[in-house]
Order: C-alpha cells, then sequence, then structure tokens
C-alpha cells in the first residue's frame, strides 16, 4: 500500500494540531481544577508532539537518514515506556481498589 508524501505530511499537521489542543485543554482543565500541572500523561503527549514536530521539520530539512533514525526511534522509544509505565501504574492501582 502506497501514500503519498502530501498525504502523510497532511496527516502529521492533523496529529500535531490535535496533539496541542489535546495538552491545553488537560491544562486548562489541571489550571481550573488546582491539580498538579505537569505528569506522566503530560510527559507522553510532550514526547509524541516533539517527535511529530521532528517528523515534520525533516519534510522541509534535507537530515541525514541516521539522525532521524535515532532520534524518532529514541523519542518512540520513550513514548512507548511512558505508555507501559502509565498502564502499569493503571493496574496497581485497581488491583489496591480491589484489594
Amino acid at each position: 500500500m502506497y501514500f503519498s508524501p502530501i498525504f502523510l505530511q497532511t496527516s502529521l499537521y492533523i496529529v500535531a494540531f490535535i496533539l496541542i489542543a489535546f495538552i491545553v485543554a488537560i491544562s486548562v482543565y489541571k489550571y481550573k481544577h488546582h491539580l498538579k500541572m505537569w505528569d506522566k500523561s503530560m510527559t507522553l503527549a510532550s514526547v509524541v508532539l516533539l517527535n511529530t514536530i521532528y517528523s515534520m521539520l525533516t519534510y522541509f530539512f534535507n537530515l541525514p537518514y541516521e539522525l532521524n533514525a535515532v532520534v524518532t526511534g529514541g523519542l518512540t522509544l520513550v513514548a512507548f515506556g511512558y505508555v507501559v509505565v502509565i498502564l502499569w501504574e493503571l493496574i496497581k492501582r485497581k488491583h489496591q481498589t480491589n484489594d
């Protein structure tokens, strides 16, 4: 299956817009309810947004392939790690409330 570069670039813009809207909405909610502003979910959203922005920059700047692979691969691993940590804490919290 082939996706055109324009479609992929447009998809990155849409993902970046959704992530920015998510971060702003969550920040406003946390500010209004006097909650801790920075937590694991906000870090995860920021890492994914950084990865998305870096991917968008590669469309405008011809960066070396090795650099792209290391940066996007590293950021993806960090994001996956945060997903695992968040899920682990949710499962642990669920087991604590059931006991």
